[in-house]
């Protein structure tokens, strides 16, 4: 009788692999002899030949253009020029690339600060790929000093608006039920704005991500992969619970808050990386105003339980710190691939905490969802930070 479990176990097992081996044959059919079967309704359409400019650095009498093969077929850097002139170059990498390989191109130039450039990589085919520069500046290199202002820069965006945010806390402890629901609806409004914000500029972002990295893969995939997450985190903070409450769901809105100012930090490094120093500027004090009203996200879920000044500075840090870390990589690691997975990450923290939220505001609020104090909080909170963005847009 054992054995003919054993044997049957074995069976289905193998059953199962069935489809995975005929799949894998059918695509190796079509990626072996796909040509003939297009050819049965038109002709195929010969490829772009263009390389993807993945960064550009100024330095001193240099340019330094990184590109990628972003076609199926081989690609041969076989000219570089700079305002239609062509120039000499020396390569930092093969000069042939394989699809999604990569190489440096170093041009000796003397680049004059302020002033646009027109870089141009032609393939062996003859076909170009031009990347403009509207002001030539000298591209930021890791320093000490660089490092010490971009952390400034990110501390003055995210933990010093979130700190003076969390200052509200005392007079939140003072109202009613009523007014506490409509706080807590009011985060949830916060948090949905957040949420849809970062994933509409995941969107657009993934637009310059090459097609054969799959951009809208890319953000549904950070988008899942952080929402779960922060469902498996609730559920551990709840303690098995459905829905977290108090310091535990003050936590997971500042965790889901921090996830988002690290793409705000990021927008504020590559700013000022590509020398766009009057936008990164300006995005500093409209991301300042824009995040006061996270701190008070974040203070509304701990009003009825005991919180200390350490664990408030906890939840500062958390909020946010990361917009620092978003700042180093937007100076000095810009990349088009990180850039929507990050907000893509943000959107799915975010808009699971407001799922959260909601669960808090149904259990506790006086009428639930269905009160006028709860759905105007909700529509407050999303009018806010509406109004506030408008100095970071």
């Amino acid at each position: 009788m054992e054995a003919r479990v054993a044997r049957s176990a074995v069976g289905w097992r193998a059953w199962a692999l069935v489809p995975v081996v005929l799949l894998a044959l059918a695509v190796a059919l079509v990626v072996s002899q796909g040509d003939r079967v297009i050819d049965l309704v038109g002709g195929k359409a010969p490829p772009a030949d263009e390389f993807d400019v993945r960064r550009v650095q100024l330095l001193p009498g240099e340019i330094r253009v990184q590109v990628r093969n972003p076609q199926h077929d081989d690609l041969t850097i076989a000219l570089v020029t700079v305002d239609d002139a062509i120039v000499p170059f020396s390569l930092d990498g093969p000069a042939t690339l394989g699809r999604l390989r990569s190489s440096t191109i170093v041009v000796p130039y003397d680049w004059v600060e302020d002033e646009p450039l027109a870089i141009g990589v032609t393939s062996s085919t003859g076909i170009q790929t031009t990347h403009e520069i509207a002001a030539a500046v000298e591209t930021p290199v890791a320093s000490g000093r660089g490092f010490l202002g971009y952390a400034a820069i990110g501390l003055l965006v995210g933990v010093v608006p979130v700190a003076l945010g969390l200052m509200w806390l005392p007079s939140l402890r003072r109202v009613g039920a009523h007014w506490l629901a409509a706080f807590m609806a009011l985060t949830a409004g916060l948090l949905t704005f957040l949420g849809v914000e970062a994933l509409a500029e995941a969107l657009q972002l993934q637009a310059a991500v090459p097609s054969a990295l799959g951009g809208t893969g890319l953000v549904l995939l950070g988008l899942a992969a952080s929402a779960l997450g922060m469902t498996f985190l609730s559920m551990r903070l709840s303690g098995g619970r459905v829905g977290a409450a108090g310091l535990a769901l003050a936590l997971l809105v500042a965790i889901g808050i921090g996830v988002h100012n690290l793409g705000e930090g990021l927008a504020i490094g590559t700013s000022f990386a590509t020398g766009e120093l009057q936008l990164g500027a300006f995005l500093v004090v409209g991301f300042m105003v824009h995040n006061v009203t996270e701190g008070l996200g974040i203070a509304a879920p701990a009003t009825r339980v005991r919180v200390t000044l350490w664990q408030l500075a906890g939840l500062a840090l958390i909020a946010g710190a990361p917009a620092i870390l978003g700042t180093w990589i937007g100076g000095y690691a810009s990349n088009d691939v990180l850039a929507p997975l990050f907000f893509a990450v943000a959107a799915g923290a975010a808009l699971q905490v407001v799922v959260e939220v909601v669960r808090y505001v149904a259990r506790t609020a006086p009428g639930g969802l269905r009160s006028g104090w709860a759905m105007g909080g909700y529509l407050v909170g999303i009018a806010a930070m509406w109004a506030t963005g408008l100095l970071a847009g």
